[in-house]
């Protein structure tokens, strides 16, 4: 088995880090809301929160072992291995989405908005974390030089 390059596994714990920050917003959201709207935020909210976790940081795990692979490609190869394993991330993303929609339709008493909500939303936090990711290394430079 292959070593993990550890730049992935770094950037991987930060983008987990962030969606994992940005989930407890995400469902104190949902509880605010739920001040206002009885039962927007159940059990359900956070099952979704958890599913919707785990696929977007797994996704962004993947993307980063892709580019990996990627670049002990030539050229054309990398990008078509780069798109292949895109369009195949992107489908699995689809499928636990339309997975915990029928979940959501078929196993429970009543219809939940909110879990789809939490499983889908999830998915943007890693591209916010990939954002916000040169913001914390100036923050981090400027500590360790004062």
């Amino acid at each position: 088995m292959k070593k993990i390059d550890p730049i992935v596994l770094k950037e991987t714990g930060f983008v987990a880090l962030i969606s994992f920050v940005m989930c407890v917003f995400m469902n104190a959201v949902f509880l605010i809301v739920d001040y206002f709207v009885d039962g927007a935020w159940s059990w359900l909210v956070l099952l979704g929160t958890v599913i919707g976790y785990v696929a977007a940081v797994g996704n962004f795990f993947l993307m980063g072992l892709t580019v990996v692979k990627a670049l002990g490609k030539e050229g054309k190869d990398a990008a078509n291995f780069i798109k292949l394993s895109q369009m195949g991330r992107l489908l699995v993303l689809f499928l636990i989405a339309l997975g915990a929609y029928l979940i959501d339709l078929f196993a429970f008493e009543e219809f939940s908005v909110g879990f789809i909500i939490a499983v889908v939303i999830p998915y943007t936090f890693p591209r916010i974390g990939v954002m916000l990711r040169p913001l914390a290394s100036k923050i981090k430079q400027r500590r360790n030089k004062g």
